[in-house]
């Protein structure tokens, strides 16, 4: 019965299918303008979160490329789209209109569809659903099992984390955590019996249960940069106009990945904006390791592609990337620029129009990811143009210069210029004064103060305890597979430049040359921070661990071994970044399931304490309010600005004649301030901070004192 509705779905006309989304959209509207529950926050997200790119796509000759790349490739259009249309739409309406609200924004949408309708029923009127998407369904006598058991990954980590939250019952979560390892090592011992989409399902859905894992803890949203990003969000909400003139000094404003891609999202769906950040950033973060997949899988078969992009899912940074969600945002986007330019099934006139869009959507969506993105593609963008130097340098005959590329790369700097010149301005001189800090301390050589703390934690520099130690060698075990890769490409230069594109051999040799700067160069890794140009970097390294492992395998003469030694690396790593080799050892520090964990009273808000902050707010301060290193994040969600507080009172340890001192849970409970992210000292040691003020408000989980 399945398979005959598939059928009948496939032989579909695109006029029946342009008719059927016509129909959708109006079912949004009615759903939107009506307030109907579930469905306008479903039908809000689903809708536009797929028709545009959907549309956008259908106009491209990509007919012949796989399903699977154009489902991708539509999710990640449709987001694109959402952040250009929203810039367009700010600067046609500007303040007479305020252009992010419910009218003007779902009006405006609803005849750009349209259009796009129209158009797209004209170009495609003579093809069928499946020739149109591609589509193809058969199993093959393979195991529908295997394919169905990561759907209960993220069930499990919903309901986890709400029982964790509530009742601080962890144990569906370690499930959860368990169940993952496993259900990898059942893929690669049945993978005769898998079928090919069984590989690219569970990499989605074993990242959004990793993503949903750290949003849904706590009823807030969840990490450092995240509370900056949200409060930027706000100022655009409130407005229902992003105002670029006077938030120029803001470089996190100016990211619209944070600012009016939430902002249209919350109009639309009338979702709570924390958990538009908690949710459906969980959604678009699930996306990366899928392009990856896509991206490797033209170098190797589907198991290994599959382990590869479990290298980018297993580590720390990007089971906790929510909390920095513009970082998020434009990583899909470089991701998809890498995808698209080795990609021999887009024609190029395709690639060079997706690659635009992609390269565009990662440069408005964060800068410092821009930048790294930048420097390492436009030499593998350039490729054909230095290549056709060589007959110069060499003196031959036959010279002819190729220009190839060199329309994109125009477009390109075009967008910069204009970007960084008119409007993002902050954010190049953000660029240009790390670049300065950077040469300013070139001269000081290695020091522990100018290298991030993950930095010298390769070298064993740093070491707390066993633990700790143990995700150091994890990481270290993987960061030496990488190497292995390197020294058997290059060794073995002419056996895997026939099997991977000459420029992707390029990039990874870009990117381990930037990670070893990242060493070296004084200040680097502390303005950027290691574990996120590693995380970027996995786009090019990842397949570098496989060819590693694989070289010792074949060195071994055990080929299989590979597989084995991949595995043991990868639950290693798994088991660190979430801390379970804590929790074996009986130290509490886990953020997720931990209830007396280290991080989890860093970054667990409580309502109550954002009720201190908002008494606070609604007591019409006038003077500054101090806080240690990490309660500014309570103070921001409860409405007050960034710029009435101050992080330094613990810091500094003197005394103020004037001002508010909030104290949070951890402050409270466990006599425990944050002189600054990461470091921790008794409370006792500053009581003389507190001389002279009194207890103006207490409810147990918040303080203030005046």
């Amino acid at each position: 019965m399945i398979t005959e509705i598939i059928k009948k779905i496939s032989s579909s006309d695109v006029n029946k299918l342009i008719f059927t989304l016509f129909c959708l959209l109006i079912a949004t509207d009615l759903s939107i303008f009506l307030n109907i529950p579930i469905l306008r926050e479903v039908l809000g997200v689903v809708f536009f979160t797929t028709v545009p790119g959907f549309l956008i796509l259908s106009l491209l000759p990509l007919h012949k490329i796989k399903f699977l790349k154009k489902i991708v490739l539509t999710f990640a259009l449709s987001i694109a789209f959402l952040m250009f249309f929203g810039l367009g739409l700010n600067f046609l309406y500007l303040v007479n209109i305020k252009p992010f609200t419910l009218v003007p924004l779902l009006v405006s949408l609803n005849l750009i569809i349209l259009a796009l309708m129209l158009i797209s029923f004209k170009k495609n009127k003579n093809l069928t659903f499946d020739q149109l998407f591609n589509w193809e369904m058969n199993l093959e006598n393979k195991s529908i099992s295997l394919a169905i058991f990561p759907i209960l990954l993220p069930i499990l980590a919903i309901i986890g984390t709400f029982l964790m939250n509530k009742m601080e019952y962890n144990f569906i979560i370690l499930v959860m955590l368990f169940l993952i390892p496993i259900y990898v090592a059942c893929l690669l011992i049945f993978k005769n019996k898998a079928h090919h989409s069984t590989y690219p399902l569970a990499i989605w859905l074993i990242s959004l249960a990793l993503l949903l894992l750290n949003g849904l803890t706590s009823n807030h949203i969840f990490g450092i940069d995240v509370h900056h990003e949200y409060a930027v969000f706000n100022i655009t909400f409130s407005q229902a106009f992003w105002d670029v003139v006077t938030n120029a000094s803001n470089a996190y404003y100016l990211c619209t990945s944070i600012t009016i891609l939430p902002t249209i999202y919350a109009v639309l769906s009338n979702i709570n904006g924390e958990y538009i950040f908690k949710t459906i950033y969980a959604f678009i973060g699930s996306l990366v390791p899928l392009v990856a997949y896509l991206t490797f899988n033209k170098y190797f078969k589907k198991d290994k592609a599959f382990l590869a992009a479990l290298l980018i899912v297993f580590q720390n940074f990007f089971i906790l990337s929510l909390g920095c969600t513009r970082q998020l945002v434009a990583l899909l986007f470089f991701f998809l620029a890498v995808f698209i330019l080795f990609d021999k099934e887009i024609s190029d006139k395709s690639r060079k129009i997706l690659l635009i869009i992609s390269v565009w959507a990662m440069i408005i969506s964060h800068y410092s990811t821009a930048y790294v993105a930048l420097t390492l593609l436009l030499p593998i963008i350039l490729l054909p143009f230095l290549k056709s130097l060589v007959p110069y340098l060499k003196n031959l005959k036959n010279k002819k210069i190729n220009f190839q590329n060199f329309d994109v790369i125009v477009l390109i700097f075009a967008f910069m210029v204009v970007w960084y010149g008119v409007f993002a301005g902050i954010q190049l001189a953000a660029g240009s004064g790390s670049m300065e800090q950077i040469s300013s301390s070139a001269a000081s050589g290695i020091t522990a103060d100018s290298r991030d703390a993950s930095v010298l934690a390769i070298f064993g520099i740093g070491v707390k305890s066993l633990p700790n130690l143990m995700s150091i060698i994890a990481n270290d075990l993987v960061f030496f597979a990488i190497f292995l890769g390197l020294l058997g490409i290059t060794l073995k230069f002419k056996y895997y430049r026939k099997k991977m594109d000459f420029g992707f051999i390029l990039g990874i040799y870009l990117f381990i040359l930037l990670l070893i700067l990242f060493i070296i160069v004084p200040m680097v890794s502390k303005l950027y921070g290691a574990p996120r140009i590693f995380l970027q970097s996995l786009i090019f390294l990842a397949p570098a661990f496989i060819i590693g492992l694989d070289e010792v395998a074949k060195l071994l003469r055990k080929v299989n071994l590979s597989y084995v030694l991949i595995f043991v690396l990868l639950v290693s790593l798994f088991s660190c970044s979430t801390y379970l080799q804590y929790y074996f050892y009986g130290t509490p520090y886990s953020p997720h399931y931990d209830s007396n964990g280290k991080l989890r009273g860093e970054y667990f808000i409580y309502d109550q304490e954002i009720m201190g902050a908002q008494w606070l707010n609604n007591s019409k301060i006038d003077q500054k309010i101090y806080t240690d290193g990490i309660g500014h994040q309570r103070l921001m969600l409860g409405g007050i600005q960034f710029n009435n507080i101050s992080q330094q009172l613990f810091l500094d340890n003197k005394t103020i004649p004037h001002g508010y001192i909030y104290e949070w849970n951890v402050n409270i409970k466990k006599g425990i301030v944050y002189t600054q992210l990461e470091e921790e000292e008794n409370i006792t040691n500053f009581r003389n901070l507190f001389i002279g003020k009194f207890i103006i408000y207490d409810n147990g989980y918040s303080r203030i004192w005046d």
